[in-house]
This record gives structure tokens, sequence and C-alpha cells, in this order.
């Protein structure tokens, strides 16, 4: 089959079909132009859709766009009393804003954007991320709650170096316990269930038997919450804990899709160290 003979329904029948209904009923996700029936003449696969890889897109020619998370930002509009010198919002968005670049890119160049948020969650990103670190088989299987066995028994230092070498990671990394902490089970909380707003997550796996977590991204309430539970974390990165499983899913729609032109767009961690 040649790639224009594909849709943007053969992108979502793999994930549509592990979960058992049809993408319209997913929690979250869409398509930002285009639908099922939009022709894939190229695709690119990336995390977000952010302005360098909707711009490498454009410059491969791939018309559609597979992401992971949201591609604009949900800004609140602070309101009196925290603007009191200016309390009136400012109306539209001023030329750098972050939407308007985006949205330009995507509408000059008729790209179709598909996020698959809950979809990817669900087909491979919670698997991928425990496999990739070397854990395969749950002592306490719920889920995304699931708890794993680290055999033999570890120390929190030993086990971030471990991680460490699995993902490849550079520069530091930021843990929450002392490193000499001994750790037999463990959880993960990839992606962004290593934020504040996600704390049930870090509930539950800790009622499950849990006694140190790898997460994704962390924020200082998470971190504080852990600190005083007397938990232990790792962590990683949001999108490199993603990341390994969005390549999985590429490699996947190559071996389903043969003769689509597809390229995984890595983007790594969005900082530096000084």
């Amino acid at each position: 089959m040649r790639s224009h003979a594909y849709k943007c329904r053969d992108l979502l029948r793999p994930m549509e079909q592990l979960i058992g209904c049809d993408y319209m009923h997913w929690p979250d996700g869409g398509f930002t132009n285009g639908d099922v029936s939009t022709r894939v003449d190229g695709l690119l696969i990336v995390w977000m859709a952010d302005v360098a890889s909707l711009e490498r897109a454009v410059e491969i020619g791939c018309n559609v766009v597979l992401c992971h998370e949201p591609i604009y930002f949900n800004i609140k509009h602070e309101l009196p009393p925290y603007r009191w010198l200016n309390p009136a919002p400012e109306a539209g968005e001023p030329p750098f804003h972050t939407n308007r670049r985006r949205r330009e890119i995507i509408e000059d160049n008729n790209l179709t954007v598909l996020q698959c948020h809950y979809g990817l969650d669900r087909y491979c990103l919670f698997q991928v991320f425990h496999e990739t670190l070397g854990f395969s088989t749950p002592c306490f299987d719920k889920g995304w709650e699931s708890v794993f066995p680290v055999e033999p028994k570890t120390t929190l230092g030993r086990l971030a170096g471990n991680v460490r070498d699995r993902l490849g990671f550079d520069g530091p990394m930021r843990v929450v316990g002392d490193r000499d902490r001994e750790i037999s089970r463990v959880a993960f909380l990839w992606g962004g269930m290593g934020l504040s707003g996600n704390l049930y997550w870090l509930v539950e796996v800790i009622r499950n038997g849990a006694n140190a977590g790898i997460c994704g991204e962390m924020d200082e309430f998470f971190m504080t919450f852990a600190k005083d539970a007397d938990f232990p974390v790792i962590e990683t990165s949001h999108r490199l804990s993603e990341e390994v499983g969005i390549g999985a899913y590429a490699r996947h729609l190559k071996k389903v899709c043969p003769g689509m032109r597809l390229e995984f767009f890595q983007q790594g961690r969005p900082y530096g160290w000084l």
C-alpha cells in the first residue's frame, strides 16, 4: 500500500482496538484541522507540537502531525485583586504568543494536527516506560496504580543510577529522599503524574505498597507531599518518560502501515543547566 492511500483513521486504529472504543469517546485529544478521512502524505510524530516540530513537518513535507500533549496553552487571565494596576485582560494574542505562532504555522501550511493523549497513555506509554527501566511483572497489578518488585533490593542512589543509564540521561537528576534509603517496591508515575494536580496517583501507589516512585516531571508541591509522606521519588522528565513510548508507537505504525512516510521527532528536555 502506498503512503498516499493511508488516512488518519489508520493512525488511530491500533489505539481504538486496544481501548475498545472510537476516539470520539476518549476524554481528551482530537483534531486541529482535518478529520479521520484526511489523507496522510507524510506524518511527523512528536511529544508536543511546538514551533520547532511544526516547522520540521513543513520542511520535510508532512501534512499530518500526531502529538501527545495539547497543542495550545490554556492561559488563565488573572482578575483583581491580583491585577490591581491593569484589571482588564488585554484582547487578542501578541505576536510573540506561543499559541499564535503555532496556529500560524498550522493554518499557513494547512497542517492536520491530531492529539492522542489518553489514546497513547492507554496504548503504550506506561508499559514502555516501566519496561525500558527493566520492570516487567508487577507484584500488585492495578493498571497505572501497579507496584513492581525491586529484585534484589537496592538503594535510592543505585536505583537512580540505573534509571540514568537506561534512559541515557545527562545532567543532574532531582530526587526526594536519602540516597541510602532501601527500596524494594517501586511505582511509575510517568509524564505529568508527578505534578501536584495529580496527587491522586501518588496516594494510590503508596496505598498499594510502593516504597518509592519513578516519575516524569515533579513540582515542589508534589515533592513536599512526598517528603512529608516519607516516600522517595526519582524524577526523569515529562518528555523523556513519554518519548520512549511515543517512539515505540512510531515504530509500530511503520510495521502496520508499510510505505507510510513517517518521522519521529525527538525533543528531549526543554531546559539545561548552568
